[in-house]
């Protein structure tokens, strides 16, 4: 009975996965463009004071709008914070993701909150139409 119901449900396994994929695609990237993120090499005088949970994804006509955020404890201003991830190679256009940007906010007197937002173009990925 129970490789009656595995053949059974074979075919609508293979089609949530066929329709999850893109979405899988997606996640992956972007955990990987938040992997460069969090591994450059801190401003000097900073530490790292922790991450959020990347925002949800969310688009129009198959392009992802996608974001994470981290902050940091540092005598520095959110503008010079901002100017060095600007900088950071991670920060390059490439095949994936293009129009990244960086928000740095002051949280308090040594905490800076980093946001990178970006787009990405939607591998089929259902969220992002």
């Amino acid at each position: 009975m129970s490789l009656v119901a595995a053949i059974a449900a074979t075919p609508f396994l293979l089609l949530y996965a066929a329709a999850m994929a893109p979405q899988w695609i997606t996640d992956h990237r972007l955990a990987s463009l938040e992997n460069l993120a969090l591994e450059h090499p801190l401003p000097p005088g900073t530490t790292f004071g922790g991450s959020e949970p990347q925002g949800p994804v969310t688009g129009d006509s198959g392009d992802c709008w996608v974001s994470f955020a981290f902050s940091l404890r540092t005598e520095h201003p959110p503008e010079e914070i901002k100017r060095y991830y600007e900088a950071a190679p991670f920060m390059r256009t490439d095949a994936h993701f293009f129009e990244l940007s960086v928000i740095a906010l002051q949280e308090s007197a040594d905490h800076v909150s980093v946001t990178v937002d970006t787009t990405s173009s939607g591998t089929g990925d259902l969220r992002c139409w």
